[in-house]
């Protein structure tokens, strides 16, 4: 017998995941999206669950760099001109949330929810039978320039302080897992226990089959209004309709801003735009998932082919792509791979809902105690959706969470 009825804002991989762990406590769901299921950042992602990367984009150094990079119009890290003023409250944010002090906390939150997010996808997976769809060959982190080399390292380190394995590798130990590398590797590393999937739209698409064969309605509406009214959650949608429910998650990813300040929280969530174009026929063999973090974009061989997609441009949800920037991304991913075959491909720009410092909105509205957020995860998205699904769960079904959502509050700026 349902415990209560729920309604899901957002059918990417976050609300789906929410869905799946609410069914399992007897809620009644309903999820309601307006394009439909991972019609946004949860289909053009690189499908890697990357539970091992634990650094906040928000380091000490991070302005250094970053000013060489907005040098570089079509470098990693874009403003759009159109957009820098509306940006620049963000970036306030990201630079109070780059000293040490702030690093550090970042960092021990970001390492304890990942710490989840592999047993919360082992119990998803198995649960919808999409285990199958799941590869654990491990990540290369490849480099052709030694100062982006070195600077890894220190990263290595503290991945290493958490307990992730990482394994430095001379250019022959890449070559020999990589033959299609070019001269110009000069080093690298594995992470062994990195997974990856063979399509990240795929995936929610069998978890959003299950979910409907369990009962799960979805429904397609863009929700403009949400407001609680005597215990009851109300949404309205943008053509009039309205929904009522007993209790409600905002898990719409860049979409959620707005939701969440009707409710009197007002987040300084912004998107990271992104990137990427799918080779069908890239004319190599890669075996595994390959980061290029000094130029910060990665290669996935996906089941449709080989996705080179990443990087970050502040632009709004309004303006029109660069496709400049999947161009600039082709070129460099040539470099290491001189045989990739870049005739013909699919490109798409995405939005990543980020917070300055890197933590995702996970917690009950301060304004209405049978509401729940989920949002915010940035690139760890996919990685963190099983496990942030779990933890709202709980506190939609009254139980503590079983991780301390202290750092994830809406309330934290």
């Amino acid at each position: 017998m349902a415990v209560g009825e729920v309604h899901i804002i957002g059918a990417g991989v976050v609300g789906l995941a929410t869905a799946a762990a609410c069914v399992e406590r007897g809620f009644k769901v309903t999820i309601v999206d307006r394009e439909g299921v991972a019609a946004g950042a949860s289909q053009g992602n690189a499908g890697a669950i990357a539970w091992t990367d634990v650094a906040p984009l928000a380091s000490p150094g991070v302005w250094k760099k970053a000013a060489s990079w907005l040098l570089d119009p079509l470098g990693p890290l874009a403003v759009r001109p159109a957009y820098a003023f509306q940006v620049v409250p963000w970036m306030v944010r990201f630079l109070a949330a780059s000293s040490p002090d702030r690093v550090a906390s970042s960092t021990k939150a970001i390492a304890a929810l990942n710490a989840q997010a592999m047993p919360a996808w082992e119990r998803l997976w198995r649960a919808s039978g999409t285990h199958n769809q799941v590869r654990r060959d491990g990540c290369l982190e490849v480099f052709d320039r030694q100062a982006d080399l070195e600077q890894a390292r220190n990263g290595w380190a503290k991945q290493r302080e958490h307990g992730i394995r990482v394994e430095k590798l001379t250019v022959s130990e890449l070559r020999d897992l990589e033959p299609g590398f070019s001269g110009a590797v000069i080093g690298g590393a594995l992470v062994p226990d990195w997974v990856q999937l063979d399509d990240p739209k795929t995936l929610c698409t069998s978890i959003a089959n299950w979910l409907a064969a369990r009962d799960v309605k979805f429904e397609a509406a863009s929700v403009a209004q949400i407001r609680e009214e005597s215990g009851t959650v109300v949404l309205t949608s943008d053509d009039g309709r309205t929904y009522q429910s007993d209790k409600a998650v905002i898990a719409c990813g860049a979409w959620s801003k707005h939701l969440a300040a009707q409710l009197g929280d007002s987040v300084p969530l912004d998107t990271e735009r992104g990137y990427n174009i799918t080779l069908p026929e890239p004319g190599v063999e890669i075996r595994r998932f390959i980061m290029l973090p000094g130029h910060g974009f990665v290669l996935s061989h996906l089941s449709g082919g080989l996705r080179i997609g990443g990087a970050v441009e502040f632009g709004g949800l309004k303006l029109p792509p660069n496709w400049k920037r999947v161009d600039a991304m082709v070129t460099k991913a040539k470099r290491i791979l001189p045989e990739l075959n870049t005739g013909t491909g699919q490109r798409w720009m995405g939005f990543r809902p980020s917070m300055p410092d890197s933590l995702p909105v996970i917690g009950l509205s301060s304004a209405a105690s049978n509401v729940a957020y989920a949002f915010g995860h940035a690139h760890h998205g996919l990685t963190q959706s099983a496990a942030t699904g779990e933890l709202v769960a709980q506190l939609l079904s009254g139980q503590s969470p079983e991780l301390d959502l202290h750092p994830f509050r809406a309330t934290r700026f």
